[in-house]
């Protein structure tokens, strides 16, 4: 076929600190991590979808659906409803592709992609780490949306990355009813090469980019775990400072003061000097269902479970302090750089320890399998130049995040090594801070199968 094919990439991504929570005034620090998923998309001459993922057996092995463009958008233009989209999906043996259609319904809702007017061919695939975590949804998302919106042409020169997040956030809203965290849809788009990405949540959210100071190795252990910390556990301690935070603006607003729009844009002396009096120490579901019929957060009473006990406060406490402990980790990264002193590299391993000592406490979010990497970890300590470890993206994912001096490789990479053999899976370590994917654009070459045709043995990728 003598038309374009686009290649389109985005890396996966780990939160280092910062949550589980993303409201105002909280602040994520992430990286974008050396692996990637990637999509080639071509335009066909007749009205032909073809979708085809690669996947391992692990993930189910390698899908595919065939269709025409009517079979999923209206003759007026729109996609079908999402009910229709979901049966003919389940018949056809692909509900799979109701993810597919969460991102172009998510770009076409921020217009940012058109109904296709052509057929087209699109494969996708990966090397994120099989473990759970590591941001694989967001880069397949990121990833896709970027293939879709070559293949179209529409906008292709003027690509913003935090619209393509936004898209990515909001089709997966609407199609799959998943909430999908912003922070490593951003760092899978905009993360930049070197760098570790910060972020202020709030209605716009404030990216720095921080780069890595050289002799500086963060790292991340993969454990091969496919659920170190319970999902419902994460989605407690999320709700439960919610709720916390609830309590606070009722008082807040009898008061007559303004109101918070989250724990982050609370300070530790704000806290410790009367506000955490106004969030109840323990509280049931139930109760605070029946004392919140219309809450501020019109959403959280979806995710309170009336059967469960929430210890507000210290999961409040825990929001507080750690927006506190995500800056401090970039500053003390910037004075390292500033200063080549490893005193400041010893302060960054302690708020990622005080971080992952928070999340057992407060939170809740515990792992006997985290903890017993950890202490191996600790173990080997300074001596062999690691500084301290927290567990990544606040228990999502099956990762350990690790500080230290470029000479604790050999050793991070030794206990890697231990520890696969001891556990069959993991043991490998991410060290490299990559670029994300608007950031990279994509890439465009020719097949043209016509010259090629005698030569049967030459490989499809070293045509383009």
């Amino acid at each position: 076929m003598d038309a374009p094919l686009w290649m389109t990439r985005a890396p996966g991504s780990v939160d280092l600190i910062g949550g589980p929570a993303e409201t105002p005034g909280s602040v994520t620090v992430s990286m974008a991590i050396g692996r990637s998923t990637y999509c080639a998309i071509q335009n066909r001459e007749d009205k032909e979808i073809h979708i085809r993922i690669l996947r391992s057996a692990k993930r189910g092995g390698t899908v595919n659906w065939k269709g025409e463009i009517s079979k999923i958008y209206t003759k007026k233009g729109p996609p079908r409803s999402l009910a229709v989209l979901t049966e003919m999906f389940e018949q056809d043996g692909a509900p799979w592709m109701m993810e597919m259609m969460a991102i172009m319904i998510g770009l076409r809702r921020t217009h940012q992609l058109n109904t296709p007017k052509q057929g087209f061919c699109l494969v996708i695939w990966d090397r994120i780490p099989e473990s759970a975590g590591f941001g694989r949804t967001e880069s397949f998302a990121v990833a896709s949306s970027l293939a879709f919106k070559a293949s179209t042409g529409l906008d292709k020169k003027r690509v913003d990355g935090i619209r393509v997040a936004r898209a990515v956030v909001y089709g997966y809203k609407e199609v799959l009813g998943r909430e999908l965290p912003l922070t490593p849809v951003l760092t899978s788009a905009v993360a930049k090469q070197g760098c570790l990405l910060s972020i202020e949540h709030g209605l716009d959210p404030i990216m720095q980019w921080a780069l890595l100071p050289e002799h500086v190795v963060v790292g991340v252990l993969d454990t091969g775990s496919d659920d170190p910390v319970a999902p419902e556990m994460r989605r407690h301690a999320i709700a439960g400072s919610r709720m916390g935070l609830e309590h606070l603006n009722k008082a807040l607003k009898k008061s007559k003061l303004n109101l918070r729009g989250g724990w982050g844009q609370v300070t530790p002396a704000e806290f410790e000097g009367g506000l955490r009096g106004h969030v109840p120490t323990k509280e049931s579901g139930s109760e605070w269902l029946s004392k919140y019929k219309n809450p501020l957060d019109e959403h959280l009473p979806e995710l309170v479970d009336a059967d469960s006990s929430y210890r507000e406060r210290a999961l409040s406490e825990h929001h507080v302090r750690e927006a506190g402990r995500a800056r401090r980790f970039i500053q003390q990264l910037q004075d390292f750089a500033r200063t080549k002193s490893e005193d400041f590299l010893a302060e960054a391993g302690r708020s990622l320890n005080s971080s992952h000592r928070s999340l057992e406490e407060k939170c809740g979010l515990k792992s006997e399998l985290i903890t017993t990497v950890r202490k191996e970890l600790t173990g080997a300590g300074r001596k062999a130049g690691l500084f301290g470890s927290r567990l990544a993206e606040s228990g999502q994912g099956a990762g350990i995040v690790v500080i230290g001096h470029a000479t604790a490789m050999p050793r991070l990479r030794e206990l890697g090594e231990s520890h696969a053999k001891s556990y069959g899976a993991g043991g490998q370590v991410l060290t490299e801070a990559s670029q994300g994917g608007v950031l990279d654009g994509w890439w465009e070459g020719i097949l043209d199968s016509k010259e090629k045709e005698e030569d049967s043995t030459v490989p499809a990728d070293a045509k383009a």
